[in-house]
């Protein structure tokens, strides 16, 4: 029997690539329930949101120009409708909800055995052709509730417009052609969900038709084709943290789910494993969190990819893990990214809501020993502007006096290591700092924004810091997502992801009450951020089931959960360290604000100067980031030449030209000649981790020859030969001598001086 399909499963496909998500959505729902197949009905918040803001701007967009729309009670324009409007019939400019299918077999579904369901187009606008004189081009539009229009939307109007042109030729309509451009109509930049007001973003159809006729004919009929019935299910899955939002997770997840013993469980329960990563596990007859736990030579295994190979002691080891369901050490041995000691724990929570793209709820709370001296949680009421900004600036005045205080205590006691705050900002998540960061530029144009960004530059050392001897050995990292950390250190027995609630339950226990342990309506699978049905619903209809309050608690209950793992963390680390063989790395020294700025004083050209040095201190901080990894972990990631051989040097003029011998586990670095911002060190932390002493140990990838080719076990860098001879680099090369030499990029950023040194300079001919 043939199967039916619209441009929802094509969405599907792109979005989620997922085997089992499309060959089930080509079952009827008695197929799937005779099998059985359990599936949620349930209309989900952020398709509700959907379907009302497409209401809205078609209602509006009825009140300045004219819409075809379908009958009262009809969800769709009759066939009558449809071909009067197309044939240029009818009067309107625009028609809704068009049904799109042909009443006969499409061309580009011959010889597939599958038919087309119901396709809904949003909208559809007929106008004169500017391409083609005399004849009428249609536009295929369609209207999304988000602030982004992605791929997978993109392809979903592609596949609007390969059914329209089956229609079209079905009714022999000649005069009329689809544009080559589809739109999607979205919320607007400076709009909300809840406004009737859209933003236009056109694109170019081609690429996604390839895409969506190379899906039709080679993929599509492949996973129709897959068994699925009583007793036997062919095709592929994997549960990762898009999974979510399916409604066949709760099918899936029951193979994933603790019940299972470990010989049972998928392997997709492990953390990190990637679509691909599975299927080569696959192959392999790797099916279980058990068969994973034991498979000690996966990295050796033949035809398993780059990727896997590197990543395989991780997995194996998190594996191990579940199925053990104890807390395991990885294969590194310490991290650079959190210091040993934090006297004052600036902990901070940002819940994100995508729809509108603003800040759903800020939570910042500061401990000291283990003592909260200070908690802000703003929960943003609405998607508007206004409410995002309250909450920002009530959030960072607050993080801001804090810091103050804690530099104004530092400037007393100068000196006094006893007496001086350590401060570090703590986060759980990375995304949660992108989300911050995004945030706040989104309202630069507000005073009190604008002077928190200026004290966000001075949370780094200013540029001119000399590398003295005091200076050596600190490291300039503000900031640390503890996930990360705890990735890096400990294996764990979570589910798909180290979420804050599977964490803090792995680490204290699922009733310990340091332990995060949400109330029903808050919990998710695979993520501990407030969902995007909590958000959307207490905004579409206010304090119903979820209160302003309940946020607040979820909230404060995340933040003391973190507050608990960094206080383990920092116990794991003091532990280890009497062993000496300490965790955490990460070189500071007291907290002090750098004064190049004054906030209180600043002008206009202050405020673009901190914009420019923000951009530039975020590019910096994420090399620190990448470069605060272990040496195998920047190498897996083509970040880094490591374990170089010192083959020879040959001076030359100006410049010195060293050769090295680059073992095989490093031929796959993707750093190039040319490249600007790399670094040649003997890994030592001090020099890799302090900015200021980067221009010490400069070079470059000199390109091969052109009487040979690029040998990947040889490599040639150029240096210059005032560096080389440099103090720095010549007591490595006498330390270290020829073994275990690293190439890694680092930060470089030729415009940051340029534009300050102009602005500066702007600013001088102001006061003249």
């Amino acid at each position: 029997m043939g199967k039916g399909f619209s441009a929802s499963t094509i969405k599907s496909w792109f979005q989620y690539r997922c085997e089992r998500k499309v060959r089930y959505e080509l079952s009827s729902d008695v197929e799937l329930a005779a099998i059985p197949i359990v599936k949620d009905v349930r209309e989900k918040p952020w398709a509700i949101l959907g379907n009302q803001f497409e209401e809205r701007v078609v209602r509006r967009l009825s009140h300045e120009s004219s819409v075809l729309k379908p009958s009262f009670g009809d969800d769709a324009l009759s066939e009558v409708l449809t071909g009067a409007f197309l044939r240029g019939k009818r009067p309107e400019a625009y028609a809704a909800q068009m049904n799109l299918r042909p009443s006969g077999p499409a061309s580009f579904l011959e010889g597939t055995g599958l038919y087309l369901n119901r396709n809904l187009a949003d909208l559809i606008r007929r106008s004169p052709s500017a391409t083609y004189p005399g004849r009428t081009e249609l536009t295929i539009i369609d209207v999304k509730a988000t602030r982004r229009a992605t791929a997978f939307h993109k392809t979903q109007v592609a596949f609007y417009a390969r059914v329209l042109q089956a229609l079209l030729q079905e009714m022999k309509v000649s005069d009329t052609s689809i544009s080559r451009t589809g739109e999607i109509w979205r919320i607007k930049d400076d709009g909300s969900a809840s406004s009737d007001e859209w933003q236009v973003e056109a694109f170019a159809l081609d690429p996604y038709i390839r895409l969506v006729d190379d899906f039709c004919a080679n993929h599509l009929p492949e996973i129709a084709a897959k068994q699925v019935g009583v007793g036997v299910d062919r095709t592929f899955f994997h549960v990762y943290f898009k999974c979510e939002q399916c409604s066949f997770l709760e099918h899936c997840r029951s193979a994933i789910d603790d019940h299972n013993s470990p010989s049972t469980r998928d392997v997709s329960a492990v953390a990190g494993l990637t679509h691909e990563a599975k299927r080569s596990l696959q192959r392999l007859g790797v099916t279980s969190v058990g068969n994973l736990a034991t498979a000690k030579g996966l990295a050796q295994a033949p035809g398993i990819s780059w990727s896997l190979s590197r990543r395989a002691g991780l997995l194996i080891n998190r594996a191990a893990s579940l199925a053990s369901g104890s807390i395991l050490r990885t294969e590194e041995q310490n991290t650079y990214l959190m210091p040993p000691r934090i006297d004052a724990a600036l902990i901070i929570s940002v819940d994100h809501d995508p729809v509108d793209d603003r800040i759903a709820a800020l939570g910042y709370r500061r401990i000291d020993h283990g003592v909260i001296q200070n908690e802000v949680i703003k929960v943003a009421r609405s998607g508007d502007t206004r409410d995002e900004i309250a909450a920002i600036v009530d959030v960072l005045a607050a993080l801001i006096a804090d810091l103050t205080a804690i530099d104004t205590h530092n400037e007393a006691v100068d000196g006094d290591d006893d007496r001086s705050v350590y401060a570090h900002i703590l986060f759980y998540e990375p995304s949660e700092v992108l989300n911050l960061q995004t945030a706040i530029g989104r309202h630069l144009e507000d005073e009190r924004i604008r002077t928190g960004l200026l004290h966000l530059v001075r949370l780094f050392p200013p540029d001119d810091l000399v590398p003295e001897p005091e200076f050596r050995g600190v490291h300039h990292l503000p900031a640390t997502a503890m996930r990360t950390v705890i990735e890096q250190l400990w294996a764990l027995p979570v589910t798909v992801a180290y979420d804050l609630r599977q964490v803090s339950q792995a680490v204290f226990g699922r009733d310990d009450p340091r332990a995060y342990k949400p109330t029903p309506q808050f919990e998710r699978p695979f993520s501990s951020l407030l969902s995007i049905d909590i958000v959307r619903d207490l905004r579409e209809n206010g304090e119903v089931r979820t209160t302003f309050d309940d946020v607040r608690n979820d909230v404060a209950d995340r933040l003391s959960a973190l507050q608990a793992l960094t206080n383990w963390t920092l116990e794991q680390n003091r532990q280890a360290t009497t062993k000496g063989k300490a965790l955490l790395r990460l070189s500071k020294r007291p907290f002090r604000f750098q004064a190049t700025f004054d906030p209180l004083n600043a002008v206009d050209l202050d405020v673009l100067l901190a914009c420019e040095l923000l951009e530039n201190r975020a590019g910096m901080l994420d090399a620190l980031i990448n470069l605060a990894r272990p040496a195998q972990r920047r190498r897996d990631s083509g970040k880094c030449f490591a374990n170089l051989y010192f083959r020879d040097a040959q001076k030359k003029g100006g410049k010195v030209f060293i050769q090295f011998d680059v073992p095989i586990e490093s031929q796959s670095a993707e750093l190039n000649a040319g490249e600007f911002g790399l670094i040649l060190t003997d890994d030592d932390p001090d020099n890799r981790l302090n900015p200021a002493l980067w221009p010490a140990f400069t070079c470059r990838i000199r390109p091969p020859s052109n009487s040979s080719l690029a040998q990947p076990g040889n490599l040639r860098l150029e240096m210059p030969r005032t560096i080389f001879e440099g103090p720095l680099f010549q007591s490595v090369l006498q330390r270290n001598a020829r073994n275990n030499w690293f190439v890694d990029k680092a930060f470089f950023d030729v415009n940051t001086d340029r534009a300050a040194r102009f602005l500066s300079y702007l600013a001088a001919g102001e006061n003249r």
